[in-house]
């Protein structure tokens, strides 16, 4: 059995480590009115330029283009495992399931995973797949294994610049404020959808206070895999200096999504650890 493997631009990681990965474009909406399609043809560059200009959206894959995807795949392949980025981030998983449970062209050849995916929470889960897939597991097998995954792991989130946050509504321009007087971090929390989970006085303190409970709820973790937005060279050098002195090694590192930045900003990290041994 032929298995392709389907994500889509909140995947970080590199589409051509794998032979049968595959993505879809989500939406980036500007202020302006334009809709942007987050793929190759979006440089790095440009989006921080748009970002730096005005508040950013991000919208999922119209249905059309969802199923446009399928049906080009399904002409080469027997079943598609489709990762899209978290129904608590987002509606194109609802709207995913919904299509492949009620299209008769899908049933039973388009498995939509629950995985809590996004970013190296993601890059993690194709790699599972793509093992999954060689040890000639069926989509149906797949389905169940990611969704068993999906609650293995410990994700914070810290940004150390609240502007885009506060731009985006995300944050009150006083709580912003009071923030940025007091030099106070926030502390999220990643499980599939984003809550706050502490504050620190500084951003190195979220940091070391992120890796302490990382390292209480994953115990025995080696690694932590780590997403980011532009830093400084020094705040980044800084990040992973702290990394190692708190006793890990650097696992999957890559820069964040622009579908992700568009909402987070400049000067965010999310550090990750995953609890039991994976492959």
């Amino acid at each position: 059995m032929k298995i392709a493997i389907l994500t889509d631009s909140s995947y970080d990681g590199k589409i051509d480590e794998y032979k049968d990965l595959y993505l879809v474009p989500l939406i980036i909406n500007t202020e302006d009115g334009r809709d942007i399609l987050d793929d190759n043809n979006l440089a790095k560059e440009e989006f921080y330029q748009l970002l730096d200009s005005q508040p950013l959206k991000t919208s999922q894959a119209t249905p059309g283009q969802l199923m446009q995807v399928w049906d080009e795949l399904l002409v080469n392949y027997d079943q598609i495992i489709y990762l899209p980025i978290s129904k608590g981030l987002s509606g194109q998983f609802a709207n995913a399931r919904m299509m492949s449970e009620t299209e008769e062209a899908y049933k039973g050849k388009v498995f939509v995973c629950d995985g809590n995916n996004v970013s190296i929470i993601t890059q993690k889960t194709v790699k599972q797949i793509a093992f999954w897939i060689a040890e000639n597991k069926t989509g149906f097998e797949i389905l169940e294994l990611v969704k068993e995954l999906s609650s293995k792991f410990t994700t914070f989130i810290i940004p150390k610049n609240l502007e885009t946050l506060k731009r985006g509504g995300r944050i009150t321009p006083t709580a912003a404020a009071l923030a940025k007087m007091l030099k106070i971090i926030p502390i999220l929390r990643y499980d599939g959808t984003i809550d706050k989970e502490d504050t620190a006085r500084t951003f190195k303190r979220a940091i070391k206070e992120s890796l302490k409970l990382i390292k209480k709820e994953c115990h025995g973790t080696k690694f932590i895999d780590v997403a980011y937005s532009r830093f400084s060279s020094e705040d980044f050098e800084m990040i992973l200096k702290i990394i190692n002195d708190e006793g890990f090694k650097i696992g999957t590192i890559s820069e964040l999504t622009n579908v992700i930045i568009a909402h987070t900003g400049r000067e965010t990290v999310a550090l990750c650890g995953w609890k039991n041994t994976i492959k």
